[in-house]
């Protein structure tokens, strides 16, 4: 059997149609589809998050100027989305049913990362493919599948996608923490965010 895994559930349908099934008499089950030797399912983005620092160390539950700035763990440790649990599930399943794997994440650094975490996570050994669609439209797609390349050509995209993961969550922990605990000492009872984006977003609009 092999298996796609598809970053979003309209990317499935628009890969269960290139394969020649159609989502409204293709046997639809519970979070993917069937196409003869075929089955295609998704996530709903990123299906894991990184550890926060206190499931590393439960010291890290109380904020202490003392423990900064916390050091990031690499490889990091990955939890699954409380939300997308189940889907994640049942992703998790069909990979151990699975032959073989086709990785059909977006063509970017993200989509790379999305679904390479997710092989990471379950130690999968089985072979990987990588299926790139920009558009969903039919005759791209079926192009895609026709064109397919080893998932391994991409690990670098996955890297650098990673690598923006654990410096945001740095960035973020860090000085969220720093500048609410300062805070605090001048009688701020609220955390003040400091992220990335957010914070330079909030500068431009401030500005």
């Amino acid at each position: 059997m092999r298996l796609f895994i598809a970053e979003k559930p309209s990317l499935a349908e628009a890969i269960l149609k290139g394969l020649g099934g159609t989502p409204n008499h293709s046997p639809k089950k519970a979070g993917y589809y069937q196409h003869g030797s075929d089955r295609v399912t998704w996530c709903y983005g990123h299906m894991l998050e990184l550890f926060d620092p206190e499931d590393y160390d439960t010291k890290y539950k109380k904020w202490s100027l003392d423990d900064l700035p916390i050091a990031a763990t690499y490889p990091p440790t990955l939890k699954p989305i409380k939300k997308n649990q189940v889907q994640f599930n049942v992703i998790c399943k069909l990979i151990k049913e699975a032959d073989s794997i086709v990785h059909a994440g977006d063509p970017d650094d993200e989509g790379n990362l999305l679904v390479d975490e997710i092989l990471t996570h379950v130690k999968n050994t089985k072979p990987v493919e990588r299926l790139l669609i920009a558009d969903l439209n039919d005759k791209p797609v079926k192009a895609a599948l026709a064109s397919m390349r080893p998932n391994s050509e991409f690990k670098h995209l996955t890297q650098s996608a990673l690598a923006r993961s654990i410096a945001d969550q740095l960035f973020g922990y860090n000085l969220t923490r720093a500048y609410t605990l300062k805070a605090r000492e001048k009688g701020y009872e609220k955390i003040l965010n400091v992220g990335r984006v957010q914070s330079a977003v909030l500068g431009l609009i401030n500005q």
